[in-house]
Protein backbone atom coordinates (compact mmCIF):
# COMPACT_ATOMS: atom_id res chain seq x y z
CA UNK A 1 0.00 0.00 0.00
CA UNK A 2 0.80 3.60 -0.73
CA UNK A 3 1.37 4.48 2.92
CA UNK A 4 3.57 2.05 3.99
CA UNK A 5 6.54 2.39 1.21
CA UNK A 6 9.28 2.03 3.54
CA UNK A 7 10.96 4.30 1.20
CA UNK A 8 8.63 7.04 1.39
CA UNK A 9 6.48 6.96 4.58
CA UNK A 10 7.29 5.67 8.07
CA UNK A 11 4.43 4.29 10.09
CA UNK A 12 2.59 7.06 11.96
CA UNK A 13 3.56 7.16 15.76
CA UNK A 14 0.16 5.87 17.79
CA UNK A 15 -1.95 8.80 19.25
CA UNK A 16 -1.85 8.48 23.29
CA UNK A 17 -4.45 11.35 24.05
CA UNK A 18 -6.33 11.59 26.81
CA UNK A 19 -4.51 8.02 28.62
CA UNK A 20 -5.39 8.19 32.08
CA UNK A 21 -2.41 7.52 34.30
CA UNK A 22 -2.39 5.70 37.67
CA UNK A 23 -0.43 6.42 40.49
CA UNK A 24 1.91 3.90 41.76
CA UNK A 25 -0.38 0.92 44.13
CA UNK A 26 1.72 -0.92 45.91
CA UNK A 27 3.92 -2.88 43.62
CA UNK A 28 1.99 -1.34 39.91
CA UNK A 29 3.83 1.25 38.29
CA UNK A 30 1.86 3.51 35.47
CA UNK A 31 1.06 2.21 32.16
CA UNK A 32 -1.20 4.00 29.64
CA UNK A 33 -3.68 2.47 26.91
CA UNK A 34 -4.02 4.61 23.07
CA UNK A 35 -7.05 4.85 21.43
CA UNK A 36 -8.10 7.77 18.88
CA UNK A 37 -9.04 11.67 20.21
CA UNK A 38 -12.51 11.22 19.58
CA UNK A 39 -15.45 9.26 21.14
CA UNK A 40 -16.03 5.62 19.77
CA UNK A 41 -19.55 4.76 17.90
CA UNK A 42 -21.51 1.94 18.35
CA UNK A 43 -20.56 -1.06 16.48
CA UNK A 44 -16.85 0.39 16.43
CA UNK A 45 -14.35 -2.60 17.05
CA UNK A 46 -11.42 -1.04 18.24
CA UNK A 47 -7.31 -3.19 18.25
CA UNK A 48 -5.82 -2.57 21.77
CA UNK A 49 -2.83 -1.09 22.52
CA UNK A 50 -0.78 -0.12 25.35
CA UNK A 51 2.54 0.91 25.98
CA UNK A 52 4.44 -0.24 29.83
CA UNK A 53 2.94 -3.69 29.48
CA UNK A 54 4.31 -6.93 28.77
CA UNK A 55 2.89 -8.89 25.39
CA UNK A 56 0.74 -11.12 27.74
CA UNK A 57 -0.94 -8.77 29.82
CA UNK A 58 -4.39 -9.31 30.25
CA UNK A 59 -7.20 -6.75 29.10
CA UNK A 60 -11.36 -6.78 30.98
CA UNK A 61 -14.07 -4.16 30.15
CA UNK A 62 -16.72 -2.94 32.42
CA UNK A 63 -19.69 -1.89 30.96
CA UNK A 64 -21.13 -2.39 27.32
CA UNK A 65 -18.26 -3.54 25.38
CA UNK A 66 -16.50 -6.81 25.30
CA UNK A 67 -13.32 -8.01 24.35
CA UNK A 68 -12.28 -10.72 22.41
CA UNK A 69 -8.62 -12.04 21.47
CA UNK A 70 -7.71 -13.22 18.22
CA UNK A 71 -4.59 -14.39 17.11
CA UNK A 72 -2.98 -13.10 19.93
CA UNK A 73 -4.15 -9.08 19.33
CA UNK A 74 -6.52 -8.30 21.71
CA UNK A 75 -10.05 -6.35 20.14
CA UNK A 76 -12.74 -4.31 22.26
CA UNK A 77 -16.15 -4.17 20.65
CA UNK A 78 -18.69 -1.30 21.73
CA UNK A 79 -22.37 -2.97 21.97
CA UNK A 80 -24.36 -0.35 23.24
CA UNK A 81 -24.35 3.60 23.76
CA UNK A 82 -22.69 4.92 26.90
CA UNK A 83 -19.34 4.43 28.67
CA UNK A 84 -17.35 1.83 28.84
CA UNK A 85 -13.83 0.92 31.35
CA UNK A 86 -10.67 -1.04 29.65
CA UNK A 87 -8.26 -2.36 31.62
CA UNK A 88 -5.32 -4.52 31.28
CA UNK A 89 -2.53 -5.08 33.65
CA UNK A 90 0.57 -7.98 33.37
CA UNK A 91 0.96 -8.26 37.43
CA UNK A 92 3.72 -5.09 37.42
CA UNK A 93 1.72 -1.86 35.18
CA UNK A 94 -1.66 -1.47 35.07
CA UNK A 95 -3.91 1.15 33.19
CA UNK A 96 -7.41 2.27 32.53
CA UNK A 97 -9.41 4.00 29.80
CA UNK A 98 -12.73 5.20 29.69
CA UNK A 99 -14.37 5.18 26.50
CA UNK A 100 -17.60 7.24 25.36
CA UNK A 101 -19.86 5.14 23.12
CA UNK A 102 -22.07 7.22 20.88
CA UNK A 103 -25.60 5.85 18.83
CA UNK A 104 -25.32 6.49 15.34
CA UNK A 105 -24.46 9.56 13.72
CA UNK A 106 -27.50 11.29 12.82
CA UNK A 107 -29.66 9.56 10.14
CA UNK A 108 -30.13 12.46 7.90
CA UNK A 109 -27.53 14.92 7.93
CA UNK A 110 -24.98 15.27 4.91
CA UNK A 111 -21.40 13.21 6.31
CA UNK A 112 -17.71 13.81 5.83
CA UNK A 113 -16.24 10.64 6.34
CA UNK A 114 -12.60 10.34 6.43
CA UNK A 115 -10.41 6.66 6.41
CA UNK A 116 -7.64 7.31 8.74
CA UNK A 117 -5.14 4.46 8.42
CA UNK A 118 -4.29 4.15 12.33
CA UNK A 119 -7.83 4.40 13.61
CA UNK A 120 -10.50 4.16 12.01
CA UNK A 121 -13.44 6.00 9.70
CA UNK A 122 -13.95 9.77 11.58
CA UNK A 123 -17.22 11.08 10.54
CA UNK A 124 -17.75 15.30 10.66
CA UNK A 125 -20.88 16.56 10.08
CA UNK A 126 -20.65 18.49 6.26
CA UNK A 127 -22.23 21.82 6.91
CA UNK A 128 -20.69 22.72 10.27
CA UNK A 129 -17.13 21.08 9.89
CA UNK A 130 -18.09 19.72 13.17
CA UNK A 131 -16.32 16.25 14.36
CA UNK A 132 -19.25 13.40 15.35
CA UNK A 133 -17.09 10.59 16.45
CA UNK A 134 -14.86 7.63 14.55
CA UNK A 135 -15.90 4.00 14.00
CA UNK A 136 -13.14 1.92 14.45
CA UNK A 137 -13.32 -1.00 12.23
CA UNK A 138 -10.81 -3.43 13.56
CA UNK A 139 -8.79 -2.36 10.46
CA UNK A 140 -6.34 0.17 8.67
CA UNK A 141 -8.95 1.78 6.17
CA UNK A 142 -7.35 3.15 3.41
CA UNK A 143 -9.99 3.94 1.08
CA UNK A 144 -14.25 3.95 1.07
CA UNK A 145 -17.03 5.09 -1.11
CA UNK A 146 -21.14 5.10 -0.75
CA UNK A 147 -24.14 3.63 -2.71
CA UNK A 148 -27.06 4.54 -1.27
CA UNK A 149 -26.98 4.25 2.63
CA UNK A 150 -23.85 2.43 2.77
CA UNK A 151 -20.17 3.14 3.25
CA UNK A 152 -17.61 0.47 2.16
CA UNK A 153 -14.41 0.69 3.84
CA UNK A 154 -11.24 -1.54 3.12
CA UNK A 155 -8.53 -2.83 5.54
CA UNK A 156 -5.31 -2.04 3.95
CA UNK A 157 -3.23 -4.13 6.22
CA UNK A 158 -6.14 -6.90 7.08
CA UNK A 159 -9.13 -8.52 6.33
CA UNK A 160 -11.61 -6.49 8.03
CA UNK A 161 -13.29 -5.51 4.79
CA UNK A 162 -16.07 -3.29 6.34
CA UNK A 163 -19.56 -1.98 5.05
CA UNK A 164 -21.33 0.42 7.27
CA UNK A 165 -25.58 0.47 6.67
CA UNK A 166 -26.43 3.66 7.69
CA UNK A 167 -30.92 3.33 8.49
CA UNK A 168 -30.64 1.61 10.70
CA UNK A 169 -27.21 1.57 11.40
CA UNK A 170 -25.18 -1.66 11.14
CA UNK A 171 -21.88 -2.47 10.92
CA UNK A 172 -21.15 -5.55 8.89
CA UNK A 173 -17.60 -7.01 8.07
CA UNK A 174 -16.35 -9.14 5.26
CA UNK A 175 -13.25 -10.88 5.46
CA UNK A 176 -11.08 -9.70 2.40
CA UNK A 177 -7.70 -9.58 2.70
CA UNK A 178 -5.59 -6.31 1.81
CA UNK A 179 -8.07 -4.13 0.54
CA UNK A 180 -6.65 -1.05 -0.99
CA UNK A 181 -9.15 0.91 -2.54
CA UNK A 182 -12.82 0.57 -3.10
CA UNK A 183 -15.32 2.46 -5.91
CA UNK A 184 -19.48 1.31 -6.11
CA UNK A 185 -22.29 2.13 -8.21
CA UNK A 186 -25.55 3.88 -7.47
CA UNK A 187 -26.90 0.34 -8.03
CA UNK A 188 -25.12 -1.11 -5.23
CA UNK A 189 -22.13 -3.07 -6.14
CA UNK A 190 -19.11 -2.63 -4.58
CA UNK A 191 -15.55 -3.03 -5.70
CA UNK A 192 -12.20 -3.53 -4.41
CA UNK A 193 -8.80 -4.01 -5.06
CA UNK A 194 -6.22 -6.19 -3.59
CA UNK A 195 -2.52 -5.58 -3.34
CA UNK A 196 -1.73 -9.08 -2.96
CA UNK A 197 -4.15 -12.21 -3.81
CA UNK A 198 -2.46 -15.63 -4.11
CA UNK A 199 0.94 -13.89 -5.38
CA UNK A 200 -0.53 -10.97 -7.72
CA UNK A 201 -2.79 -8.26 -7.93
CA UNK A 202 -6.86 -8.22 -8.21
CA UNK A 203 -9.96 -7.30 -7.86
CA UNK A 204 -12.83 -7.96 -5.63
CA UNK A 205 -16.84 -7.84 -6.53
CA UNK A 206 -18.33 -7.97 -3.21
CA UNK A 207 -21.66 -7.96 -4.30
CA UNK A 208 -24.20 -10.71 -5.83
CA UNK A 209 -22.12 -13.10 -6.80
CA UNK A 210 -19.19 -12.44 -4.75
CA UNK A 211 -15.80 -12.72 -7.40
CA UNK A 212 -12.20 -12.46 -7.46
CA UNK A 213 -10.39 -11.96 -10.52
CA UNK A 214 -6.33 -11.59 -10.78
CA UNK A 215 -5.38 -8.53 -12.11
CA UNK A 216 -1.74 -7.76 -12.46
CA UNK A 217 1.30 -7.27 -9.73
CA UNK A 218 0.21 -5.25 -6.89
CA UNK A 219 -3.33 -3.67 -7.60
CA UNK A 220 -4.38 -0.26 -6.41
CA UNK A 221 -6.42 2.19 -8.09
CA UNK A 222 -9.66 1.84 -9.33
CA UNK A 223 -12.49 3.48 -11.45
CA UNK A 224 -15.71 2.09 -12.56
CA UNK A 225 -18.24 3.27 -15.25
CA UNK A 226 -21.54 2.27 -13.97
CA UNK A 227 -22.94 3.39 -17.19
CA UNK A 228 -21.11 1.26 -19.75
CA UNK A 229 -20.56 -1.72 -17.14
CA UNK A 230 -16.85 -1.36 -17.33
CA UNK A 231 -14.14 -1.57 -14.65
CA UNK A 232 -10.68 0.02 -14.52
CA UNK A 233 -7.74 -1.27 -12.41
CA UNK A 234 -4.45 0.18 -11.52
CA UNK A 235 -1.43 -2.47 -11.15
CA UNK A 236 1.43 -0.64 -10.01
CA UNK A 237 4.22 -3.14 -9.79
CA UNK A 238 3.41 -3.82 -13.52
CA UNK A 239 2.83 -0.67 -14.86
CA UNK A 240 -0.45 -1.73 -16.44
CA UNK A 241 -4.06 -0.52 -16.48
CA UNK A 242 -6.99 -3.61 -16.78
CA UNK A 243 -10.37 -3.10 -18.13
CA UNK A 244 -12.46 -5.88 -17.11
CA UNK A 245 -16.17 -5.98 -17.49
CA UNK A 246 -18.14 -5.07 -14.69
CA UNK A 247 -20.96 -7.29 -14.71
CA UNK A 248 -18.94 -10.57 -15.97
CA UNK A 249 -15.67 -9.79 -14.33
CA UNK A 250 -13.75 -10.85 -17.13
CA UNK A 251 -11.15 -8.94 -18.64
CA UNK A 252 -11.27 -7.11 -21.63
CA UNK A 253 -7.81 -5.00 -22.50
CA UNK A 254 -4.79 -3.80 -20.92
CA UNK A 255 -2.92 -0.84 -21.44
CA UNK A 256 0.67 -0.42 -20.24
CA UNK A 257 1.45 3.18 -19.36
CA UNK A 258 4.51 2.78 -17.27
CA UNK A 259 5.96 2.53 -13.90
CA UNK A 260 4.10 3.06 -10.82
CA UNK A 261 0.73 3.73 -11.90
CA UNK A 262 -1.26 4.40 -8.54
CA UNK A 263 -4.85 6.41 -8.79
CA UNK A 264 -7.65 6.59 -11.31
CA UNK A 265 -9.83 8.88 -12.06
CA UNK A 266 -13.08 8.52 -14.80
CA UNK A 267 -14.93 11.31 -16.50
CA UNK A 268 -18.50 11.21 -16.19
CA UNK A 269 -18.89 9.81 -20.05
CA UNK A 270 -16.75 7.63 -19.48
CA UNK A 271 -14.85 8.40 -22.71
CA UNK A 272 -11.31 9.54 -20.87
CA UNK A 273 -10.11 7.96 -18.23
CA UNK A 274 -6.82 10.21 -16.40
CA UNK A 275 -3.83 7.90 -14.70
CA UNK A 276 -1.07 8.62 -11.86
CA UNK A 277 2.46 7.41 -11.97
CA UNK A 278 4.15 7.92 -9.18
CA UNK A 279 7.98 7.72 -9.46
CA UNK A 280 8.65 6.28 -5.82
CA UNK A 281 12.02 7.08 -5.20
CA UNK A 282 13.02 8.40 -8.81
CA UNK A 283 11.89 11.88 -8.37
CA UNK A 284 11.87 12.65 -12.22
CA UNK A 285 9.49 10.47 -13.28
CA UNK A 286 6.04 11.06 -12.28
CA UNK A 287 3.55 12.56 -14.48
CA UNK A 288 -0.31 12.09 -15.31
CA UNK A 289 -1.60 9.79 -18.52
CA UNK A 290 -4.97 11.06 -20.10
CA UNK A 291 -6.41 7.44 -21.91
CA UNK A 292 -9.29 7.31 -24.18
CA UNK A 293 -11.39 4.38 -23.63
CA UNK A 294 -12.93 4.24 -26.83
CA UNK A 295 -12.61 2.37 -29.08
CA UNK A 296 -10.25 0.64 -26.45
CA UNK A 297 -8.12 2.27 -24.26
CA UNK A 298 -5.20 4.52 -25.80
CA UNK A 299 -3.57 7.28 -24.53
CA UNK A 300 -3.29 10.73 -25.49
CA UNK A 301 -1.48 13.02 -23.95
CA UNK A 302 0.85 13.16 -21.05
CA UNK A 303 1.93 15.77 -18.62
CA UNK A 304 5.53 17.28 -17.47
CA UNK A 305 7.28 15.46 -14.82
CA UNK A 306 5.89 16.24 -11.83
CA UNK A 307 7.85 15.92 -8.23
CA UNK A 308 5.87 12.40 -6.86
CA UNK A 309 2.17 12.86 -7.71
CA UNK A 310 -0.36 10.64 -5.81
CA UNK A 311 -4.03 11.31 -6.03
CA UNK A 312 -6.27 12.42 -8.52
CA UNK A 313 -10.03 14.15 -8.54
CA UNK A 314 -11.57 15.70 -11.65
CA UNK A 315 -13.81 18.48 -11.34
CA UNK A 316 -15.28 18.05 -15.39
CA UNK A 317 -17.64 21.30 -15.43
CA UNK A 318 -14.84 23.21 -14.68
CA UNK A 319 -12.47 21.73 -16.72
CA UNK A 320 -9.65 20.81 -14.03
CA UNK A 321 -7.65 18.02 -12.79
CA UNK A 322 -6.58 18.01 -9.33
CA UNK A 323 -3.52 16.18 -8.50
CA UNK A 324 -1.69 15.38 -4.73
CA UNK A 325 1.66 15.70 -4.36
CA UNK A 326 3.26 13.80 -1.58
CA UNK A 327 6.47 15.04 -1.66
CA UNK A 328 6.15 18.98 -2.56
CA UNK A 329 2.43 19.19 -0.32
CA UNK A 330 0.82 20.54 -2.86
CA UNK A 331 -2.44 20.30 -5.66
CA UNK A 332 -1.57 20.61 -9.30
CA UNK A 333 -4.32 21.94 -11.23
CA UNK A 334 -4.19 20.91 -15.06
CA UNK A 335 -6.47 20.96 -17.59
CA UNK A 336 -7.68 17.64 -18.65
CA UNK A 337 -7.19 17.92 -22.33
CA UNK A 338 -3.73 19.33 -22.47
CA UNK A 339 -2.26 18.17 -18.93
CA UNK A 340 -1.04 21.30 -18.78
CA UNK A 341 -0.92 23.62 -15.51
CA UNK A 342 -4.02 25.98 -15.83
CA UNK A 343 -3.27 26.89 -12.37
CA UNK A 344 -0.41 27.50 -9.76
CA UNK A 345 -0.54 24.61 -7.30
CA UNK A 346 -2.36 24.71 -4.48
CA UNK A 347 -0.47 24.58 -1.07
CA UNK A 348 -1.53 22.31 1.17
CA UNK A 349 -0.73 20.52 4.39
CA UNK A 350 1.81 17.38 4.95
CA UNK A 351 1.56 14.54 2.73
CA UNK A 352 -1.56 15.05 0.92
CA UNK A 353 -3.28 11.50 -0.20
CA UNK A 354 -6.34 10.92 -1.92
CA UNK A 355 -8.60 13.84 -2.89
CA UNK A 356 -12.04 13.80 -3.33
CA UNK A 357 -13.88 16.65 -5.48
CA UNK A 358 -17.80 17.05 -4.41
CA UNK A 359 -19.71 18.52 -7.23
CA UNK A 360 -22.64 19.40 -5.03
CA UNK A 361 -20.79 21.12 -2.52
CA UNK A 362 -18.14 22.55 -4.97
CA UNK A 363 -15.68 21.67 -2.66
CA UNK A 364 -12.00 19.71 -2.89
CA UNK A 365 -11.48 17.71 0.29
CA UNK A 366 -7.73 16.86 0.90
CA UNK A 367 -6.79 14.40 3.74
CA UNK A 368 -3.23 15.05 4.76
CA UNK A 369 -1.38 11.91 6.11
CA UNK A 370 1.55 13.08 8.24
CA UNK A 371 -0.75 16.24 9.37
CA UNK A 372 -3.44 14.07 10.91
CA UNK A 373 -5.54 17.19 9.00
CA UNK A 374 -8.37 17.38 6.31
CA UNK A 375 -7.69 20.83 4.49
CA UNK A 376 -10.98 21.88 2.45
CA UNK A 377 -11.10 24.45 -0.54
CA UNK A 378 -13.70 25.79 -2.23
CA UNK A 379 -12.88 24.70 -6.32
CA UNK A 380 -14.46 27.62 -8.06
CA UNK A 381 -12.27 30.04 -6.04
CA UNK A 382 -9.77 27.69 -4.96
CA UNK A 383 -9.67 29.37 -1.27
CA UNK A 384 -9.48 27.45 1.64
CA UNK A 385 -12.52 27.14 3.45
CA UNK A 386 -13.31 29.18 6.91
CA UNK A 387 -11.87 26.43 9.89
CA UNK A 388 -9.64 24.30 7.35
CA UNK A 389 -7.97 22.35 8.01
CA UNK A 390 -9.65 20.50 10.78
CA UNK A 391 -8.13 17.72 12.75
CA UNK A 392 -8.91 14.13 11.87
CA UNK A 393 -7.78 10.64 13.58
CA UNK A 394 -4.55 8.87 12.61
CA UNK A 395 -2.93 9.14 8.79
CA UNK A 396 -5.78 10.18 7.01
CA UNK A 397 -5.83 8.31 3.93
CA UNK A 398 -8.78 9.33 1.55
CA UNK A 399 -12.34 10.88 1.83
CA UNK A 400 -16.29 10.21 0.91
CA UNK A 401 -19.39 12.38 1.15
CA UNK A 402 -22.17 10.20 2.51
CA UNK A 403 -25.90 11.29 2.31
Amino acid sequence: MKALRAFALPLAAVALIGTMWLPRVGRFVAAKISFAPFPYFIGSRIALQAVGVAPNARWSAVGPARIAEVSGAHYLTLLQPGRAQVIVSDGRAIAARTVRILSAPPPHATLIAVACYDDGVAFYDARTLTALGILATGGSPSALATTGDRLAVTDNDGDAFTIVERSPWRVVRRPIAASDEVAATPDGNIYATLRQWRGLGAVARLTSPPTIVTTGMTAEGIAVDARRGLLYVANVNDGSILELDARTMKPIDRLQIGSRVFSLALDADGTHLYAVRNGGMKNDDGDVVEIATQPRPHIVARSGLLDLPLGIALDQRANRLFVTDEAADVVYILDPTTLRASHAPLHTCRTPWEPTFDLRSDRLYVPCARDDRLDIFNADTLARVAGAPIRTAGYPLAVAIWR
